[in-house]
């Protein structure tokens, strides 16, 4: 019978022996560590020596600029901002058109146009229906009549 020679990664001689793929990954793992320690200390290093030889210069205040009337200058101007973000303005245009919605009032006297209430409004084109359009005007296709005499029909 035909002897196999024993893989590899198998143990040598009785004793535990790594394997060869586990082998290589404690290879890579020990120079990235190697490698990160040799870059922090190079670091570290050339920090420190450039600290001794050019150190940080100071820097000076600006204090404050004057103007040629002896005023203070501001840099830049304050910001003009809105507190409410536009809800007080929303809520007053609602108010001003619920108002006109719940209002009777003119429209335009010289013509006779009024406004009513809409609730009013409403109930009127209830009972009596929508106004007829026009017999001579083209009608379009698509346009529903609500007028009692036709019932709904489509034109």
């Amino acid at each position: 019978m035909k002897n196999n020679p024993p893989a590899a990664e198998s143990v040598r001689g009785g004793t535990g022996a790594i394997p060869a793929s586990l082998r290589n990954v404690f290879i890579m793992a020990a120079s990235v560590v190697v490698m990160l320690a040799l870059c922090l200390s190079t670091t570290g290093i050339m920090m420190r020596h450039f600290s001794r030889t050019t150190p940080m210069q100071p820097m000076r205040p600006l204090g404050i600029v004057i103007a040629p009337d002896e005023k203070p200058l501001t840099r830049l101007p304050a910001p003009s901002l809105e507190l409410d973000d536009g809800h007080a303005d929303y809520l007053a245009l609602r108010q001003q058109q619920s108002e006109k919605l719940n209002s009777y009032g003119w429209v335009d006297r010289s013509n006779g146009i009024v406004r009513i209430p809409i609730d009013r409004a409403m109930d009127l084109i209830a009972s009596r229906g929508l106004p007829a359009a026009p017999t001579n005007a083209p009608r379009a296709n698509s346009v529903w009549r609500l007028n009692p005499a036709t019932k709904g029909s489509q034109p």
